[in-house]
């Protein structure tokens, strides 16, 4: 009997560490970064976006939400390691500031290999099917838009931008990851807040998700004040209209430039009362 109740007070004590919300308190220069993963039950969305000749992904774009494997993300570091074995897709993102440091809101230019970068280096390292080991040489940066931290370093939101191209190559490797940091549309939430082409234009992804038991309006339409060389096409003809219960809709987004030069557009997203704002941005060096 003793030994049931035991066993009864451990259960009890798991569940209520697994509803235990995260702490939020804004990052600082001078945090000291634990080791503590972010909690299993936190949001982490990333589109990873591949141009063509981008050795990391051999060119194929894809938005990760489920099937982390692991995700550490701490203000001294940041570790996501995503498998998905039913689609054979497997990709790690790894993000550090210079040692010594704690990562904030800023830009982090001059990167080198995160795990061999030198004193004074921040470190940035995307790995995919192409270079499951990663890149021997690398070039590029990442930005933080938005990030909170608990007094321990582990980090409770977080919106960054990156691109890395591998070796010397032009071909970038690039996007954006969300940690609790997702853009709402009503019930909805989307994968990005932002995106910016690269100069060779590929098509990007975009989801929409409804959590809910219950399908959702939806619509999405551009400024009809500009001219805009962007096209945003829904991938099934239903998410032109309403997401599906407890569904993703994906809308492919393509940079159609007719003329060199730098482009921007924006994508409004409208779910019953609500409209979100979706930022797209690229230059380009003709159609």
């Amino acid at each position: 009997m003793v030994k049931t109740i035991r066993h009864i007070l451990a259960l009890l004590a798991v569940a209520l560490m697994m509803f235990a919300g995260p702490v939020n308190a804004d990052a600082s220069s001078s945090t000291t970064a634990s080791t503590a993963p972010v909690s299993k039950m936190d949001q982490v969305i990333v589109s990873g976006f591949s141009e063509k000749g981008d050795g990391i992904d051999n060119g194929v774009s894809s938005v990760y939400v489920d099937h982390w494997v692991k995700v550490t993300a701490t203000t001294s570091s940041i570790f996501l390691s995503y498998d998905n074995p039913s689609s054979k897709s497997f990709a790690t993102f790894s993000f550090a500031p210079v040692a010594g440091q704690s990562l904030a809101v800023g830009n982090y230019i001059n990167v080198q290999r995160a795990a061999y970068r030198s004193a004074g280096f921040p470190g940035l390292e995307i790995t995919g099917p192409g270079r499951p080991s990663g890149c021997t040489r690398l070039m590029g940066s990442f930005r933080i838009w938005d990030i909170a931290a608990d007094a321990s370093g582990t980090i409770s939101r977080l919106d960054l931008t990156y691109v890395e191209h591998c070796g010397d190559g032009r071909p970038s490797n690039f996007g954006e990851v969300l940690i609790n940091d997702a853009p709402q549309l009503g019930v909805l939430f989307a994968s990005a807040v932002r995106i910016t082409f690269p100069d060779q234009t590929p098509t990007l992804p975009y989801e929409l998700t409804n959590p809910t038991s219950q399908p959702q309006p939806i619509s999405l339409w551009q400024s009809a004040t500009t001219v805009s060389h962007f096209m945003i096409t829904p991938a099934k003809p239903s998410c032109a209209v309403s997401v599906r219960a407890k569904s993703t809709c994906t809308y492919l987004i393509r940079l159609v430039p007719p003329k060199p030069g730098n482009y921007v557009a924006t994508v409004l997203a409208a779910s019953g009362t609500s409209i979100l704002h979706l930022s797209l941005s690229g230059p380009a060096g003709g159609a």
